[in-house]
């Protein structure tokens, strides 16, 4: 017998021309998004790559198209070695509850307004004096909020 010069199991293929999952197609998309929100794409760039990641075959397609990305779970050491290291900067403090005062606020006076010109108008209408109602609106409600914001509810903290 002769031996045999070809081996009976084809080569494996090199990885990048394997054919792609879908669950590495959606890796590659997180990994974009990750990319989008650091603001390292555009938002048409990270479109435009998307749709090429759910369109990929094999794995050099989704390779290329994170090819200029920095892997993020290994971030670039940026950080020179004699300086001492920056404290992260802290983000802005929201103003909240000052806003929620606002809304709140605004809420009641235009209700309570609208209602005393409901009455009045009825009153001149009707000519004659109608039990002021509307104060069963706008009292309790202004009570409440009078009572939250005297005790602060809703105000930032003093450090």
């Amino acid at each position: 017998m002769g031996s045999v010069t070809q081996s009976a199991y084809p080569e494996p293929l090199p990885r990048e021309q394997m054919r792609a999952a879908d669950a590495d197609r959606q890796a590659t998309v997180d990994r974009l998004r990750r990319a989008n929100d650091d603001g390292r794409l555009s938002l048409a760039e990270f479109d435009e790559r998307v749709r090429s990641a759910y369109a990929a075959r094999t794995y050099a397609d989704l390779m290329l198209l994170t090819a200029d990305l920095p892997d993020v779970q290994h971030p670039p050491a940026v950080r020179d070695h004699g300086a001492p290291a920056a404290a992260a900067p802290t983000p802005p403090k929201r103003d909240v509850g000052g806003l929620v005062w606002r809304i709140v606020g605004s809420a009641w006076f235009s209700v309570s307004l609208l209602n005393l010109l409901i009455w009045g108008i009825i009153c001149v209408a009707t000519t004659d004096w109608i039990y002021p109602w509307w104060m069963w609106v706008a009292g309790p409600w202004g009570a409440v909020l009078v009572a939250g914001w005297l005790s602060g509810l809703g105000r930032p903290r003093r450090d």
